[in-house]
């Protein structure tokens, strides 16, 4: 059975009125609460003042007037192919369609020949990235271990170069810095055959941290972000909000708090470059109250996850969204996994 495309959006935990109530919330806390910032971003928040926002200095926060805020959500298109470089799995996010990719950044891997866990190296990426190559419900890759074999500051340009050459299907991964996207993109463009035509097809995407939680900009990650919508690469809105630890207890709290990081980080991208192409990118997670550990397997995780698509769906963007899982029976196996699902929101409620 081929999985690639198929519908999704059917199981809707929020109504209508819900959806309502939690964007109007989201609006008001960036209008009234505002965004935090750490230092090193003053272009963008000049930015940002320059076009509406009121921003505080002193308390260095960024408040944004609603108007505004969904004047710049508007420019957002309804409609972000993740390209490939075969033309034979490009996804296209339109009318609630599903695809399933690989994800996370886990920093040991089962050997198959020892059956023992060990550092995982770069060549592991490319041999996952051939394996998803010939999984036909695998629909894009995103690197699921860290080269540990090489320096940090190598990291990106050649987990891009290894990761490519192991499959055709689209690439997603963070970046470092901004120096670091600009080699990759390099790379990108030389196998592209130009700049020009990556930016007309990009067969590579960025995930982009850009919200620590609760409300404030994380600068490196912001600064990675702009420059990739500068360059007309599609960027995932990753914030990832844990309810009862970075966000609030309710369910409720934890979806108005993510869909307000969303909407300033749309802001952001629209405001460097309009109709940037962009993936609302919320993530949120549970805290066992017992240890303030992570708890992706929760019940609250799964429902929390159907309603950040409808309010993705509310504002007519496209959703990206990761299922986490982490390790935590073995301290010394530290491990974290992502199953990334893009999933369109462009069709009308």
């Amino acid at each position: 059975m081929e999985l690639k495309g198929l519908s999704g959006g059917l199981y809707q935990p929020l109504s209508f009125e819900d959806i309502k109530t939690i964007h109007e919330a989201s609006l008001t806390i960036l209008e009234k609460i505002g965004i935090t910032f750490e230092s090193g971003l003053d272009q963008t928040i000049d930015m940002l003042e320059n076009n509406g926002a009121i921003v505080d200095r002193d308390r260095a926060r960024v408040f944004f007037p609603k108007d505004m805020a969904m004047a710049q959500a508007q420019k957002a298109p309804e409609q972000v192919i993740l390209y490939s470089r075969d033309g034979e799995n490009d996804l296209d996010l339109t009318q609630h369609r599903v695809y399933l990719g690989t994800g996370g950044a886990a920093i040991k891997i089962l050997d198959l020949e020892t059956g023992d866990a060990r550092p995982s190296t770069l060549r592991d990426q490319y041999q996952l990235a051939r394996l998803v190559d010939a999984l036909n419900n695998i629909h894009f890759f995103v690197r699921p271990c860290i080269p540990t074999d090489i320096p940090e500051t190598a990291y990106d340009v050649n987990s891009f170069f290894a990761c490519l050459k192991g499959t055709q299907k689209h690439f997603m991964a963070g970046a470092i810095n901004e120096e670091s996207f600009l080699r990759v993109f390099d790379l990108a463009s030389m196998i592209a055959g130009g700049s020009e035509k990556l930016k007309e097809n990009p067969f590579i995407s960025i995930v982009a941290c850009f919200a620590i939680s609760p409300l404030k900009l994380c600068t490196q990650s912001t600064l990675i972000m702009q420059e990739a919508v500068r360059h007309r690469i599609p960027v995932a809105l990753s914030s990832a909000p844990m309810a009862g630890s970075t966000s609030p207890m309710t369910m409720a709290g934890t979806l108005a708090q993510l869909h307000a990081e969303q909407l300033a980080g749309i802001v952001i991208c629209q405001l460097t470059r309009p109709e940037a192409p962009i993936l609302y990118g919320g993530i949120p997670g549970m805290a066992n109250l017992r240890d303030l550990g992570y708890l992706g397997g929760a019940v609250e995780f799964g429902m929390m996850n159907a309603a950040i698509h409808q309010l993705a769906h509310h504002i007519k963007v496209p959703n990206y969204k990761s299922i986490l899982s982490a390790n935590q029976s073995n301290p010394n196996r530290v491990s974290v996994s992502r199953v990334g699902i893009p999933v369109s929101s462009s069709q009308p409620h």
